[in-house]
């Protein structure tokens, strides 16, 4: 495959090592270079570069482990290759779409999800790469097919095969955005509820007590000519002034719900 290495610009070899190099198609006189980036999941997102040169008598991929070009021969080949890089995205896909799931159905019932911000946030930053990256592919494989689709051995059903395939998976990763949207919007009303309710109680308490809080610091002040100060039994009477205060607010309290 040396003959390779010398007549490929070294741009774009530089291009063909590269494991995170977007998807691009380009056409040079002596070659044509494929790139198609898809992401997978390895305990987090990933991308997927699988780069191919095309020249007028065969097929190569270039294996990046290995760091040599691989003669696929035949264009049956490369289809096989990219359709099962294009099943492990969709797989992907669709366990993100079941996470998601997961967490709606935690939400609606109201059970305690902890951790819900860092797994929104997440899944959110995947499913933005990833419909860049979907976005690209679907993009540089159009590309290509409507170059090639004139050659005799091209694989024309195939390959549109894996482009529909391809909208398909970004379609599915819309809806999951938009689903993670509304779960947000979901999760900040609850929690928006939570805090009125708490705020309600505290407001409720704080009109209870504040008159309480008046009528205890006047009778506490340090000077003389204090009502009820010369009786023997003044504590129990301010007492009894306390709560019916106590119990008078509550009562307006409750009427003003009423009214509402």
């Amino acid at each position: 495959m040396q003959h390779l290495y010398d007549q490929i610009d070294r741009f774009h070899l530089l291009d063909i090592k590269n494991s995170t190099h977007p998807s691009m198609f380009t056409q040079e006189e002596r070659y044509d270079i494929l790139i198609i980036a898809l992401p997978f999941k390895d305990k987090e997102l990933k991308i997927d570069s699988c780069a191919f040169v095309f020249d007028a008598s065969t097929y190569y991929y270039f294996d990046k482990t290995s760091q040599t070009f691989v003669d696929f021969k035949t264009m049956q080949t490369v289809y096989e290759l990219l359709n099962e890089k294009t099943n492990t995205t969709m797989k992907m896909v669709a366990s993100l779409h079941e996470s998601i799931d997961w967490m709606e159905e935690n939400l609606y019932e109201n059970t305690h999800l902890n951790s819900f911000m860092r797994h929104w946030l997440g899944h959110k930053k995947d499913l933005a790469r990833i419909h860049r990256l979907l976005s690209m592919a679907e993009e540089t494989l159009e590309q290509f097919i409507e170059s090639y689709l004139k050659e005799e051995d091209f694989l024309a059903i195939h390959f549109k095969d894996i482009h529909e395939h391809l909208e398909r998976t970004n379609r599915s990763v819309f809806l999951a955005m938009d689903k993670l949207g509304n779960l947000y919007n979901f999760y900040t009303s609850r929690n928006n509820e939570r805090m009125n309710k708490t705020i309600y109680l505290l407001t409720i308490m704080s009109g209870i007590f504040l008159p309480l809080n008046l009528i205890v610091g006047y009778f506490g002040m340090n000077t003389s000519g204090l009502p009820f100060s010369g009786l023997s039994n003044a504590s129990v009477l301010v007492s009894g002034i306390i709560l019916v205060c106590a119990f008078g607010m509550a009562g307006a309290i409750w009427s003003y719900r009423r009214l509402l």
